[in-house]
């Protein structure tokens, strides 16, 4: 492993809030409607479409991809306000659904700033739920799609 991977690794660790801290409110979203060839079509949402920072694992035989995003908040952009909202999301696939989960929250006005990581007193909180759910709407629109034939 080269040493900017360790500096990574270790970068990665303090963007987390501590485990079993009360800086963790739970986002999980469930798709309501049956999918064909869910985790072919979300490997390729998150590859081409997300462009993760990050992907954790990505398990085929676990139907698991988990992966690390920071991105502008899409809600205050057009207001010309910008925030970074950083998040990790685990989606969990089978034959017929899909379940998004996001954990480690946290946002941000620049780069140079210390994260907040939400909680469940945070003011914030309905907007990062709100720009969570679209993101997991972006991805559950994307996965009901029919799949492209090649002629």
């Amino acid at each position: 492993m080269s040493d900017f991977d360790n500096e990574n690794e270790k970068g990665e660790e303090t963007m987390a809030p501590p485990l079993g801290s009360d800086y963790e409110v739970p986002f999980s979203y469930h798709s309501p409607n049956q999918l064909e060839r869910a985790y072919d079509k979300a490997e390729h949402w998150v590859k081409a479409g997300v462009r993760p920072n990050r992907i954790f694992l990505e398990d085929r035989s676990m139907s698991v991809i988990n992966f690390r995003k920071v991105m502008r908040d899409p809600l205050l952009i057009q207001a010309g306000v910008t925030r970074f909202i950083d998040f990790r999301c685990s989606l969990t696939l089978s034959d017929t659904g899909v379940d998004a989960v996001f954990s480690s929250v946290c946002y941000y006005d620049n780069e140079d700033q210390e994260p907040t990581y939400i909680n469940a007193y945070d003011p914030e909180l309905n907007s990062i739920k709100e720009v969570l759910g679209k993101v997991s709407q972006n991805l559950f629109d994307y996965l009901q799609k029919p799949l492209l034939q090649p002629k």
